[in-house]
């Protein structure tokens, strides 16, 4: 539970975080952030690689306020149309269930993300587009 409160509390206040999009009762909340900013424990704890260059995609589902198993799955692609796979982990802690996946990125880019959510006991899938730039 730790680990979530703390993946939690990095985003609070900054503007890239705390993103949210509801689809068919779902709430869909995800968020990019530098891997440099998971504490080492933390980043052991899940196998994260940690440097200046990983970016963390963090993806959670929750219905009337509790956690929704996924598949997830989807692409970053940069400027150069340079596209990668992003690969989900799944970490379950005692009252969240959240999705992690670490790319590379260059210092100054602009990532497109698109990324399929497929609830457990869905049929369809959502289809969550996004882009950030990093400095």
């Amino acid at each position: 539970m730790k680990h979530f409160v703390w993946i939690a509390l990095l985003c609070t206040g900054q503007a890239f975080c705390q993103q949210m999009q509801n689809w068919k009762g779902y709430d869909i909340h995800y968020s990019t952030f530098p891997s440099t900013l998971v504490p080492v424990d933390v980043a052991k704890a899940h196998n994260i690689v940690r440097g200046k260059n990983r970016l963390i995609t963090n993806v959670s589902i929750r219905k009337e306020a509790q956690p929704v198993r996924a598949e997830i799955h989807g692409t970053a692609q940069n400027l150069l149309h340079q596209e990668v796979a992003l690969t989900f982990i799944e970490v379950k802690e005692q009252q969240a269930i959240y999705y992690l996946s670490t790319q590379i990125v260059n210092e100054e880019d602009t990532i497109s993300f698109r990324i399929f959510i497929k609830p457990e006991s869905e049929i369809d899938t959502y289809e969550l587009e996004f882009t950030r730039q990093y400095y």
